[in-house]
């Protein structure tokens, strides 16, 4: 039966051949044949949605996976599958960059991708980290869906063509730096950012500089020592829900924002995952009322009690640096805050018998109470 008879067949006798043939077969066929191909699609669309491609990953999955390129919607890609021994071993490939420059064309299809991941913990011989991202950036700017960018690597500091990307509404770099004028282009290139996630100190200084152009932007997770006059610049973006920062801070450098995001009352989410907080910034933190999740390191118990003055709160996860009970600073919390789901302590000293027993007494839903 030649190729010209195949193409005349209904799908249900395509689909008894198909399952005759064994992975290879199929593949062969689904390359040259275009009805083959979208019953390739139609079995196995389905597993390439999410798909990772990392330093296991078989060369006939590989070649599936480039076959289905038009469904996948997620995509991590972990740069250390090119690694040129590696690549060698799995299938005698002598030339990992000619298999990534496939990979980059391939991505060029892509075009129901709504989610891209890029990963490098070593170094690719035959490439730099930054311009292997870069010509994962090439390869999808035109991408219409592409609206979730992650990259995570340790050595990378270009990324000059994630600011070509027009259309995201989420970006998380995870590096040790990024130049500021880059980061500037990427927020002003995306007008629908909504979720910025940074590495840790990867902008030394000046973050507030995004703020003009971040106009959408409704949470902000980051990590950069500086001065309190800096982070009081970020309770400018006009549509912030949800702020994190994580790592070293000076101690009570977080009072004037929290007493400037105190005056909008807008923020959801509060997370200062790395500091103790002072009287003073927790004293201007219970003025935000709109709180409902709050996590914060605290080296006493004055100010723990404090916090039951957030009424709406749903989510309290406290980690607490001191040898004392806190129970009773506890008891304020679970009787005032009728919202509250979740009391999650770590560390600190609690007396579980008396906080169980005051979470029976509300007569709104119960709290769950987890110790670590």
């Amino acid at each position: 039966m030649g190729l010209a008879n195949i193409e005349e067949l209904y799908n249900d006798c395509l689909y008894h051949i198909f399952d005759f043939l064994t992975t290879e077969d199929r593949i062969i066929f689904a390359q040259v044949c275009h009805r083959f191909r979208q019953l390739f699609i139609n079995q196995c669309a389905a597993k390439y949605r999410m798909y990772t491609l990392d330093k296991d990953s078989s060369r006939l999955e590989l070649i599936q996976f480039c076959i289905c390129r038009e469904a996948v919607e997620c995509l991590t890609i972990d740069l250390d599958h090119f690694d040129t021994a590696r690549c060698y071993r799995s299938y005698g490939c002598e030339t990992p960059e000619n298999c990534f420059q496939i990979l980059c064309q391939t991505l060029a299809g892509m075009l129901r991708l709504e989610h891209l991941v890029v990963k490098q913990e070593s170094t690719v011989i035959w490439y730099t980290d930054s311009k292997a991202i870069r010509s994962d950036m090439t390869a999808v700017r035109q991408l219409p869906k592409l609206s979730r960018i992650e990259i995570r690597a340790r050595d990378t500091s270009s990324f000059e063509r994630v600011s070509q990307l027009c259309h995201l509404e989420e970006l998380q770099i995870l590096v040790p730096k990024i130049s500021l004028a880059t980061l500037v282009k990427c927020c002003r290139s995306s007008g629908n950012l909504r979720s910025l996630h940074l590495g840790y100190a990867c902008i030394q200084k000046n973050l507030s500089y995004i703020v003009p152009h971040c106009k959408n932007l409704e949470v902000l997770k980051f990590g950069m020592p500086a001065n309190s006059s800096e982070y009081l610049q970020l309770a400018r973006l006009p549509k912030l829900r949800q702020l994190s920062y994580f790592g070293i801070r000076r101690s009570g450098s977080f009072e004037p924002l929290l007493s400037a995001l105190a005056a909008k009352s807008q923020l959801t989410h509060l997370s200062i995952d790395g500091g103790s907080l002072t009287m003073q910034e927790t004293c201007q933190l219970v003025r935000i009322q709109s709180l409902r999740h709050f996590k914060g390191f605290y080296s006493t118990t004055d100010c723990v009690e404090m916090l039951g003055c957030l009424a709406n709160l749903e989510e309290l996860r406290l980690s607490i640096f001191c040898p004392t009970d806190i129970s009773n600073n506890l008891l304020p919390i679970i009787a005032k805050c009728k919202d509250l789901k979740l009391l999650q302590i770590a560390g600190g000293n609690v007396n579980t018998k008396s906080l169980n027993d005051a979470i029976s007494l509300r007569k709104s839903e119960p709290v769950v109470l987890v110790l670590k």
